[in-house]
């Protein structure tokens, strides 16, 4: 049987996916280093534990995880899943999926991100992503959190990794550092992500043959060349037939092999990944 979403865990499944979460933090931090020595990178001077250190990292990581491409086989196929990082068990992938090797990595990193945000903000904790919506994106999740703000930190380095090994360029260490100083400020209570009530980036309601998708209002007035080259890139990927935009803040998604989270998730990413802060 397959593992269940986080988006349909109980109260009990969430603590106990929590539990799991906070017990591969030191196991995958462990792993990552031992593969940066078997790389001839020196882990004790690469995973300093400064904010700056995270642009370097990632960037290797990036490389490896490009050479490592996609598994060959189907989700349904790879043998491998039941060793995966719980949160990809919990989360939804799709194929072409990354192979374990590189979801070790992403993994790793994860947990050295984990570290370098906590040294810059003590008082954030581990805790069940919630919210007063109930599809908020990061429902259920384990999130690193403050007392104005919450993230799933595998989130956007694993939505890097896909664009990565699908020839797609990924989030370079540059981009990597800025979101890591983002989540810094927003645990601390500072900048405009620091909103415990924020409304969501996105919304998706299934219609019958496409999806309904509506955007947070100030997206469209403030960013609506932004909005045009999301609607470009979500009608170039795999499986979607068209997308149109009917109003400043409202599209119609015809993808046929999507559903309703894969949407709402690709969606919040990429706003996450390209919103100017």
């Amino acid at each position: 049987m397959a593992p269940t979403l986080y988006e349909w865990m109980t109260p009990q499944q969430a603590d106990e996916a929590l539990a799991r979460f906070v017990a591969e933090r030191a196991p995958a931090l462990r792993r990552v280093r031992a593969a940066l020595a078997d790389d001839g990178r020196d882990p004790a001077s690469l995973l300093d534990g400064t904010l700056g250190s995270v642009a370097e990292v990632w960037e290797w990581i990036t490389a490896r995880c490009a050479e490592l491409g996609t598994d060959p086989r189907t989700l349904a196929e790879d043998p491998t899943r039941d060793r995966w990082p719980s949160w990809a068990r919990h989360g939804m992938l799709v194929d072409p999926h990354p192979p374990a090797g590189a979801l070790a990595l992403v993994d790793g990193f994860v947990s050295y991100l984990a570290e370098v945000v906590a040294a810059a903000v003590p008082d954030a904790h581990w805790r069940i992503g919630e919210h007063r919506l109930s599809d908020y994106p990061m429902l259920n999740r384990p999130v690193l959190a403050g007392d104005h703000h919450q993230v799933f930190l595998p989130a956007l380095p694993l939505y890097s990794v896909y664009q990565a090994a699908h020839g797609r360029v990924p989030m370079d260490g540059a981009e990597m550092l800025a979101h890591a100083r983002r989540t810094v400020s927003a645990l601390r209570g500072e900048g405009p992500e620091a909103a415990a009530a924020q409304e969501p980036l996105v919304t998706v309601v299934a219609e019958v043959d496409c999806f309904d998708v509506g955007l947070r209002q100030d997206l469209a007035h403030r960013h609506g060349s932004l909005i045009d080259r999301l609607v470009a890139e979500l009608a170039d990927r795999d499986g979607v037939e068209s997308v149109h935009r009917y109003g400043p803040a409202a599209l119609v998604v015809d993808v046929p092999t999507w559903d309703e989270l894969r949407l709402r998730m690709w969606l919040t990413l990429w706003l996450d990944r390209h919103l100017p802060r």
